[in-house]
């Protein structure tokens, strides 16, 4: 999206939200806020029945007999579901006869076919039942200070000594299913945030952790990428993930599977570009440190690292002369309050499933310099950003003689 559209967009959705929580009684307004984890629960039941399928097959609308008919969900139950969903303007009632409910806008993306299903999925169903669990987490004073994922809310709502990851690798249906929706899903979060920025260069390789994008692919008709990631997760990346969304990479050998611990070793080396996308915010500072430092073994006299997730902004106004992100026009909030709420909502999602978090700029070139590296410059990329490192240059003290 162009960057300028997508600023305007921020500034209207801010200043709509703002204006309500301005007008509506308070007590109107939070009670709003109390009930809204009903809605992920509502979008959950609609797309494990497939209904925004069921619904594409008769765009006129279809009744909720059928729909019960075709889900085996109670009819009554699923409708009153279906109410709340078009209320919040997923969904539509169409009619009070025969043909009530029809797809809209929003939910023809939510069809089984489309990664922001999975996404939701993935969403509704691990981040919603480990939030549920996050105030006990953080109440146990055993817990809270912990950085561990195994004392993640996550894995005390699943009674597991591990991290989601861990989960994801075992070998149980419901896991194998799990772990290959979130790989699907990740995909859906690209679209969500513009991952798919333009790394303008002459690159011959990237090296990635995490899912490098399709379209970044299909942007360098020359460039090699080398996809490094945990076994489990490699595996769907391999067998279903690319051979399914992206298969010319595979028949042109333009793509390589390689598995990594990134704890234990460095990456491949040489690569002109190391992306680490939506990597360091699923661990600790330390073990940020650890990966960093591993990669930074790989790197060539040209290599870059380029960091690629969210950037936490300040939710308190900053001299323009001393900003470095756009700050919204007084009165919004300098953040774009709600218009750029998923800064915050990832944040949390990340403490509750993982025990870790989304950083500040501050905070990443901090992790930078611990870890030997020199922050270069920071890239605005959609709702995420790129943050650019080289390896630090460490020049010995010489002493020189006056002649």
């Amino acid at each position: 999206m162009d960057p300028e559209l997508r600023t305007s967009i921020y500034a209207i959705e801010a200043a709509c939200a703002q204006l309500c929580s301005l007008i509506a009684r308070p007590s109107d307004a939070l009670a709003n806020k109390f009930f809204s984890f009903y809605e992920p629960a509502c979008i959950r039941i609609a797309l494990e029945n497939k209904i925004p399928d069921i619904l594409d097959e008769t765009p006129s609308g279809v009744h909720i007999s059928e729909l019960e008919r075709r889900t085996g969900v109670d009819g009554g139950k699923l409708g009153r579901i279906l109410h709340l969903l078009a209320a919040k303007h997923v969904f539509q009632e169409v009619s009070a006869d025969t043909r009530p409910f029809a797809n809209n806008y929003l939910s023809r993306h939510l069809m089984s076919n489309n990664p922001m299903s999975s996404f939701s999925l993935h969403v509704t169903d691990e981040c919603f039942k480990a939030a549920s669990s996050l105030s006990d987490a953080l109440n146990n004073p055993a817990l809270t200070p912990s950085t561990s994922p195994s004392d993640a809310a996550f894995a005390k709502f699943f009674d597991i000594n591990g991290s989601l990851f861990d989960y994801f690798g075992g070998s149980s249906p419901k896991q194998k299913k799990r772990a290959s929706r979130f790989g699907v899903g990740m995909m859906g979060w690209d679209n969500v945030v513009e991952a798919s920025a333009v790394i303008n260069g002459k690159f011959r390789s990237i090296f990635s952790m995490g899912s490098p994008s399709r379209r970044n692919y299909c942007s360098y008709p020359t460039l090699r990428l080398i996809l490094q990631d945990f076994p489990h997760q490699l595996k769907i990346a391999k067998e279903e993930v690319w051979p399914e969304r992206c298969p010319e990479a595979i028949s042109n050998n333009r793509i390589e599977f390689i598995p990594l611990d990134f704890f234990k070793g460095p990456p491949k080396q040489d690569c002109d570009i190391y992306l680490l996308k939506n990597v360091l915010h699923d661990w600790s500072d330390g073990d940020c440190i650890k990966i960093l430092k591993n990669v930074k073994k790989a790197m060539g006299t040209s290599s870059r690292i380029l960091i690629h997730e969210c950037i936490v902004r300040p939710g308190y106004r900053i001299p323009k002369e001393e900003a470095k992100f756009i700050q919204a026009p007084e009165p919004l909030l300098p953040n774009y309050g709600e218009a750029r709420i998923r800064q915050y909502t990832v944040d949390i999602s990340m403490m509750a499933v993982l025990n870790a978090k989304e950083r500040t700029l501050e905070d990443f070139i901090t992790l930078g310099e611990t870890a030997g590296l020199q922050f270069v410059k920071l890239w605005e990329a959609g709702e995420l950003a790129l943050v650019e490192f080289v390896p630090l240059q460490r020049v010995d003290d010489e002493v020189v003689s006056d002649p």
